[in-house]
Formats: C-alpha cells, structure tokens, sequence
C-alpha cells in the first residue's frame, strides 16, 4: 500500500442535511488518506436534478468543515481532476456511454414504462421474480424508424452477462453473486442524465480513486459497477464496505430516534472533536483500546482491517458520556467561548471574561451536552430568582428555612464577596452556627433561595459570582421582608 497513490472520496447527495452515516464513511475515507499520505477528495453527486440544492450542498461544506474534515480536491477549490460536481459532467457521461454503444456493451432500449411495469407483472405472475427480457437489444431498422415517429427518447442499458462475478471486498472478504440473477441495467436516462450506478464509475475512474469505502448497503451495487470498470478497460477500484449503523433497537437509525444530521448533532451542543471521536468508534476500534482520542490519534491507529464486518449500534448514552468528557476536560478559556452561542439571552456583560470562566467552571462537571448550560447557569443572571413551588414550600418556606435565611441576611454582610476561600470558610462558620440543623438543612436553605434549586454549583462561586446586592436581594424576597 506503501507504493500505491491513494485517492479516496465522499460523494454525498445534496438531498438534505449531511446525514451521520455519510459522515461516519467521510470519516472512515479521511482517516485512511491520512493515514496513507493520500488525498481525500470531496464530490457533489447531484444528478438528481429536482431533489438537489445549494442550502444542502453548503450544508455538506459546513459539516464536514466542523468535524475538521479537509478535503484536498472538490467543487469548491477545484484539483487535476474537474469538474467535482456531477451535474457539471453530463457530456463526459455521454461519451462514455456512447463508446459502450459502439463496442457492444451496452444498448438503446426504447420501451416505455407502461411497457416495462407490464412486463414485471406478467413476470412476476409466472416467474415470481423479474429480468428485463431484453426486447430492444436486437430490433431491426425499421423497427427503431417506428419508435422515433412515436416520439420515443431511449434509455442506454448495459448488457450483463451470463457468468459468476467474484471480488475481494477488504472488509466483507470474498464475495460471490450469480451475474445471471441481475437484469440489463439502465445506464442512461431518457433525459440525459447518468444513473448512479455508471456515473460513479465513470467519476471515480476518471478522478483515479483507488479505493471506495462505503456502507454496505452498497454491496448489490458492486457488480455492476465493476463490469462497467471491465467493459472500459479500467482499472477496478479496491472496495470496503462498512456494516450499516443501526440504532439502540437495531433498526435503520432515523428521525425518529433523535438526531440524524450532523449539523443537528453540532446544534444541540455535542462537540466536534467529541462527536467525530465517537463515530470513529462505530465499527472501527484501534488496537489498544483506547476510546477519548483526538483526531491525529485516531489517523496515527486508523486501518481498514481493523473495520469489522458487523453493523454498529449508535448508543446515544455513549455519545453523550464521551461528549461530557471533553466538556469537562477541555481548557476552561476554549469551553467558555464555545458556550456563549448558547448564552446569545443572558447579558454577559455583567461579568468579566475570568469570571464567565469561573462560571462555567462550576457548572460543567453534570453536562452532557453544551447546550445544557443555558439552564444550568441561569440563576447568574438577573437580579431576583424564580423559585419553583414545590421547592418554595417544601424548603424556602418551612419555619426551619425562614429561621436560617434570616440569619444570614444579617450574616450576609460580612462576607468577602471577593476572595472565594475565605467566603468558603465563612459559610462553613455559618453553617455550624444554627442550633438544632444539619449543615446540609442550612445549605438547601440558602441555596433554594439564591437559585431556586437544591443542586447547582458551588455554593462559594455562585455567593462570590452574584454579589452582596444581589444576595441580600434574593434572601430578602425569600424571607418576604
């Protein structure tokens, strides 16, 4: 492998956001151009005209961008091999398809849909399953002149033949199919435009891609792709096809089980370098067993051996666990910037940059997703509290409560706002100081009062953070004086 230039590529359909699955097979593509000093090429497969659109393909652009993907040659910064968008490439289609015409290859085929689907059905009542009968392969002049009269614009089918086709496949290993159970297959549209079974191979051999790395939902596509390769005379690429990724219920992982789009995922707060690190992990494990890796890591132990065969379980526990890792072991000035597009409502102004970080400091350690520290921190913000009900009567309001509030409305005064141990040791003062309560009784106490919660940050911090104007408001509009 060493000698061999590899090339490899991600050729999405702009059809809607980036979806996991193609990211997870940009990534697999990625890890092993790097891993091999190759290229990793980005191709834009938009032959389906009406379905594909800007806002999609930008989308693509962007996610693969977030994930820290970069491609070395696309549409959008060119390389030896343009057009990088298929829509651009019809003419080079056409020849190609031309040429299988005239060598004997592939053939015009002028039935009509009403005539095809008539023909399945009887097919289907007779047979039970259905090849096309190959009715327009040997018509005779006169024949295709009626055609034409009628108005009919042909397909262009290859013509399969009749033998057993075996490839090795670096993931799936040898694999067999019965060349006679697959019909003459459309290689050309009524209209023009390529099928996807000939454009991708004209793409990938026109671009030099030396190894195509996919799901495994492509394997049925393989044969015929590589008799198109045979026909032509080309090299055959080297394949590896990918198990499936299935959700926790082993189905097709879809909407319905959350997110499916990478720019979704990235939305709701899950980190790039988290998320890339776990969709590594989804049928692919390095040799030592490491799972936090970053990107260099995960290229320096990437290889398609070590891709097993089986599908993977998208488990969002596990995402979740690994993306709170990175919240809470990434360098506190990196996360605190990373969590303002999640803090656009909050003034924050009202705090230097050191204390946001303090701030964000003392509530990441339960977050699993960035986006949780919109609640998580909103106590900070704003000079009174809401205080939910049940806490509001079960704890605020209980005379044990209003006996320990007003207390440290008066003790609230001598606290040293500014310097956090000696506020530390304050409060551990006060909390020994009422007769006849546990500490963690006087602790709630004040705590539901200052954020309307019994859990949150520390205690110290969130004193410190708020101010004694503040404070004094809080335990003030608590105690109803």
């Amino acid at each position: 492998m060493e000698n061999q230039n590899i090339r490899v590529r991600i050729a999405p359909s702009p059809t809607g956001f980036l979806h996991v699955g193609t990211a997870r097979t940009a990534l697999f593509n990625y890890l092993f151009a790097k891993r091999n000093n190759g290229s990793f090429i980005l191709r834009i497969e938009d032959t389906d005209l009406e379905r594909s659109k800007q806002e999609y393909i930008q989308n693509i652009y962007d996610s693969l961008k977030t994930m820290g993907l970069k491609w070395d040659e696309g549409p959008d910064i060119g390389g030896p091999y343009p057009p990088y968008q298929q829509s651009d490439r019809f003419d080079i289609y056409k020849k190609y398809a031309e040429k299988l015409v005239e060598q004997g290859d592939a053939y015009y085929c002028w039935c009509t849909q009403e005539e095809l689907d008539a023909e399945k059905e009887i097919a289907l009542k007779e047979k039970g399953t259905y090849k096309y009968s190959q009715r327009c392969k040997n018509l005779t002049p006169e024949q295709i002149d009626q055609y034409k009269k009628e108005g009919r614009i042909p397909t262009i089918r290859f013509e399969v033949p009749a033998r057993r086709l075996k490839f090795h496949d670096i993931v799936k290993g040898e694999l067999d199919f019965d060349l006679e159970l697959i019909s003459d297959f459309v290689i050309m549209k009524s209209n023009g435009t390529p099928t996807y079974n000939f454009a991708v191979v004209i793409d990938d051999m026109e671009m030099k891609i030396s190894h195509v790395i996919r799901g495994e939902d492509h394997i049925s596509n393989t044969p015929r792709q590589i008799l198109i390769y045979e026909a032509l005379g080309a090299k055959i690429t080297e394949f590896a096809h990918v198990g499936m990724i299935l959700a926790p219920d082993r189905t097709k992982l879809s909407k319905r089980h959350g997110a499916t789009a990478v720019s979704e995922f990235i939305e709701q707060g899950y980190l790039p370098e988290a998320f890339v690190n776990f969709i590594a992990l989804l049928g692919w494990s390095p040799a030592d067993g490491h799972e936090i890796m970053t990107l260099d890591e995960i290229i320096s132990s990437f290889s398609l051996e070590r891709i097993s065969p089986s599908p993977a379980i998208f488990e969002f526990d596990k995402l979740n666990w690994m993306n709170g890792q990175y919240i809470r072991n990434m360098p506190i000035s990196e996360i605190t910037d990373r969590a303002k597009v999640y803090l656009k409502d909050y003034d924050l102004s009202v705090y230097t940059q050191e204390q946001l970080q303090t701030l964000v400091a003392a509530v990441r350690e339960p977050l699993t997703k960035l986006s949780e520290i919109t609640t998580a921190v909103s106590y900070f913000f704003g000079d009174t509290v809401e205080i939910d009900q049940e806490i509001n009567n079960n704890i605020v309001k209980t005379p044990e409560s209003q006996k320990v509030l007003q207390e440290f409305l008066t003790f609230a005064d001598t606290l040293s706002y500014n310097k956090e141990e000696e506020l530390h040791e304050q409060m551990a003062t006060f909390r020994k100081s009422i007769p006849g309560l546990k500490p963690k009784q006087v602790m709630w106490a004040i705590r539901a009062a200052l954020t309307g919660r019994v859990k949150g940050a520390d205690m110290g911090v969130i004193i410190s953070l708020l101010g004694k104007e503040r404070v004094k408001l809080r335990i003030s509009n608590a105690v109803g004086v």
